[in-house]
């Protein structure tokens, strides 16, 4: 991968990620009631209305950039068809992932607004119908990047790869897992939770910012 898509990569997902912490660096206090996950564990009862709109122009200019170190994750491929396959994978993934960004900021945007403006048991009411009418696109959204990165694993373990296999080890899959669990073990506080709430995209940043680092490797397709 040239450089300047690990670059792009890893700007894309700071820029992902402002809105993860603004999402996620709240008091924990548990939300009463059946309400969306992320809503019971803390988040939404006091979110700002500036935030919604930082958080979604942030992605909206980080996806453009995220997209390109993404796609470039085909450039490790040996085989045309694997690379032509690669591109078409780590292009589509973008669209999960603004899903996940998207759905969230507007389910937690839309109870913090009805909390203020209507009561919280009406805020609660409605977040109980958004959770159903959103929680497959969510789920799904969940499988198709779990399958991406796990194929990406697979290649890279296979010898498809200009990669070595050690490195199937250390897949951005690798990387938002260690974040989750290490915000998992913290003592419950804001950080905590934005720590939590940003590890898929810190989890990518690592990634990509081992991959600039990583000394440039010519291959030849065959």
């Amino acid at each position: 991968m040239d450089k300047k898509y690990a670059v792009q990569g890893i700007i894309g997902c700071l820029l992902f990620g402002i809105g993860d912490w603004l999402l996620g660096f709240v008091d924990p206090a548990k939300v009463e009631g059946d309400v969306f996950y992320f809503i019971s564990s803390g988040h939404g009862t006091s979110y700002e209305d500036w935030k919604i709109v930082v958080t979604l122009v942030s992605a909206m200019i980080g996806v453009l950039l995220f997209s390109q170190g993404c796609v470039h994750i085909a450039d490790y491929m040996k085989d045309e068809k694997d690379i032509s396959g690669a591109r078409r994978v780590f292009t589509f993934i973008t669209y999960p992932w603004l899903t996940i960004h998207f759905t969230v900021t507007i389910m937690v945007f839309t109870y913090s607004y009805m909390c203020k403006n209507v009561g919280e048991t009406q805020a609660a009411r409605m977040s109980q119908n958004m959770d159903r009418l959103f929680d497959p696109f969510i789920l799904l959204s969940y499988i198709i990047l779990l399958i991406a990165f796990a194929d990406l694993i697979i290649v890279i373990a296979r010898g498809r790869t200009i990669l070595k296999k050690t490195e199937a080890f250390f897949t951005p899959l690798t990387w938002i897992a260690l974040i989750g669990l290490i915000s998992m073990f913290l003592p419950e506080s804001p950080f905590s939770k934005g720590l939590y709430t940003f590890c898929m995209n810190g989890g990518m940043t690592i990634w990509f910012v081992r991959e600039f680092f990583r000394k440039q490797e010519k291959h030849k397709i065959i």
